[in-house]
């Protein structure tokens, strides 16, 4: 008797259900990343925003120069909002933060911190989600000189 051999072409039906099963494993473990990158890439998109408010801010107060940098002067400019008149300033209004970030504030403080120097920082704040009470918080700071 000779015996007959069989070549076997394709998959069994468990070698079949296996793969799949790893398939939907994987295929489930890359679907649950989604909602967290989406998260990230949002609070990176907030951070990147509140760090551009804060830097035009400064850029506009090294822009009015050392001597100029008082209320009056800042309000006149367009620099900060008439209310509050004292420090710390707000530029809410005039820079249009809130259509930036959700639920946010702005403020801005300036301080002497020796002869000829003044320390100015500026301030954004804000709440990521609506349904968390964390907030989150830049703060950029320069020193403007009397270059006279």
């Amino acid at each position: 008797m000779a015996a007959v051999i069989r070549s076997r072409r394709g998959l069994t039906l468990v070698e079949v259900m296996i793969s799949l099963a790893v398939f939907t494993v994987l295929t489930l473990v890359f679907a649950a990343s989604i909602p967290a990158a989406q998260k990230a890439c949002m609070a990176n998109g907030q951070y990147a925003q509140a760090i551009s408010l804060c830097q035009h801010k400064i850029d506009q107060l090294r822009a009015v120069g050392y001597g100029r940098l008082n209320y009056t002067e800042l309000s006149d400019a367009g620099i900060i909002d008439d209310d509050p008149s004292s420090q710390p300033y707000s530029f809410m209004g005039v820079d249009q933060v809130e259509n930036y970030l959700p639920a946010s504030t702005a403020a801005l403080t300036i301080q002497s911190v020796g002869t000829n120097m003044l320390r100015v920082r500026a301030t954004v704040t804000w709440k990521p989600t609506t349904y968390t009470n964390r907030t989150n918080t830049l703060t950029l700071s320069a020193i403007i000189t009397n270059v006279e």
